[in-house]
């Protein structure tokens, strides 16, 4: 199936795609230090100017990027790199795909002058043209749950079938899914939220095979960029795909659709899941010969349903084929990190060999997060510690890991009461 999915459009997109900037011959130094994470999105008001800061990751959507099909907008990334060369700091960059698809690709049409008002189920649009046929579709808007359909509607007036989460004035951007042909969708079941296509419809793995290899033209060769986050087999940057038994449902029966058949380890949807997830894995390491894609290790399915296995098989297939180049992280950091559970031995087994990294659980900004960080009561057993200690805890459990890198959270970064300790964990990772 993977070579059948391999079309000339990857070649193509790569012959038409501008090169910002010549490959370099050799590969990239591993990713190392501290490391500031970024909100999805805006880019520009974050701590450029920290000295204890080596590198930023930035997050952005896929359907912030590919506004149409085969149209990019770059200049996000472009002013990212420019900053990141102006104030001496390096990047990882991870596109989202999943929840963050482009609503073009599942049959929408995107709009950018409704409006909401407090907790008022309308949606108003002098221009959306709402229709007879768009009762029952689905609205993908931030001010709106996930999920959420038209009811009835009036001329440029839809009712909704649930409230806005947000008052919002002026210009709103959102989108009418499935008004045309499109790839199907799932809207995910609470708690997990928003609209994704299925990962391994032919469509939309060729769709963002073009994507990535466009991406990787364009922006493999600066050597700013350091490290690349992978995605496109899951609902966001990590590994899960569905964690809720009627998602999981759903993606078993669109796999067997699909003419995957499950087997003795694996149900259909994990055989699926692994098939694309190693297609994708190649389109990055073909896109990226000089900067080092990452997966983030999380479960696809639940564990009770191979989800464990399945992310280790791939994760042992990946440092078997790329020795050297397969990155390895979680986003599941906290002070009692240690070998003995999956997504920590994913990196502890492969320290010496693999670049690696990981993302804190959370910043610290609250007691619930506190309480997450130590690992302590209502999430574990051990003791709860101060913010502080949480933090630095942290960071040594991420060395004994085996990380090279940590993700931060901005509100940690910028705290100035922990300044020091980040000059001092920064330089500990910076020396393996």
């Amino acid at each position: 199936m993977e070579n059948a999915l391999k079309t000339v459009g990857i070649l193509a997109a790569l012959a038409a795609t501008t090169l910002a900037f010549p490959h370099p011959a050799a590969a990239k130094p591993f990713p190392a230090g501290i490391v500031n994470l970024m909100p999805i999105g805006h880019i520009y008001d974050h701590p450029w100017q920290n000295v204890n800061v080596d590198g930023m990751r930035i997050r952005m959507g896929w359907e912030d990027i590919e506004t149409q099909d085969g149209v990019y907008n770059w200049q996000l990334i472009d002013d990212c790199l420019a900053l990141a060369a102006t104030n001496g700091k390096f990047i990882g960059l991870s596109v989202v795909a999943g929840i963050k698809s482009p609503p073009w690709l599942m049959g929408g049409d995107t709009f950018t002058d409704g409006s909401t008002t407090l907790n008022v189920a309308t949606l108003s649009s002098p221009t959306a043209n709402f229709v007879a046929a768009d009762v029952g579709r689905v609205i993908d808007c931030e001010k709106f749950p996930p999920g959420t359909t038209i009811i009835s509607r009036t001329s440029s007036v839809a009712t909704l079938s649930a409230p806005a989460t947000a008052t919002k004035s002026g210009h709103l951007t959102f989108s009418i899914l499935a008004r045309h042909s499109g790839v199907p969708f799932r809207v995910l079941t609470a708690p997990d939220e928003g609209v994704m296509p299925v990962p391994w419809n032919p469509v939309v793995l060729a769709k963002w095979r073009v994507f990535v290899a466009a991406l990787g033209a364009r922006y493999d060769g600066n050597p700013k960029l350091r490290y690349v986050p992978m995605g496109g087999f899951s609902q966001t940057g990590e590994c899960y795909l569905a964690t809720q038994q009627a998602d999981v449902d759903y993606f078993n029966a669109s796999a067997v659709a699909a003419g995957y058949t499950a087997t003795v380890d694996f149900s259909a949807g994990m055989v699926a899941w692994q098939a694309v997830t190693k297609t994708i894995i190649n389109t990055y390491m073909t896109a990226f010969p000089t900067t080092p894609p990452f997966i983030t290790v999380a479960r696809p399915f639940p564990v009770d349903q191979g989800g464990v296995r399945a992310v280790n098989a791939i994760v042992a297939w990946g440092v078997d084929r790329y020795p050297g180049r397969f990155g390895i992280m979680n986003s599941q950091l906290h002070a009692t990190s240690a070998p003995g559970y999956f997504a920590t031995d994913a990196i502890y087994n492969n320290r010496q060999t693999q670049p690696t990294g990981a993302q804190f659980l959370c910043s610290s900004g609250s007691a619930d997060n506190v309480a997450r960080l130590s690992n302590s009561p209502p999430w574990g057993s051990n003791p709860l510690l101060s913010p502080y200690h949480a933090i630095n805890n942290s960071f040594t459990a991420a060395l004994n890991i085996g990380c090279r890198y940590v993700e931060t959270y901005e509100a940690d970064v910028t705290n100035s009461a922990y300044q020091t300790l980040l000059a001092t964990q920064g330089a500990a990772l910076k020396s393996r």
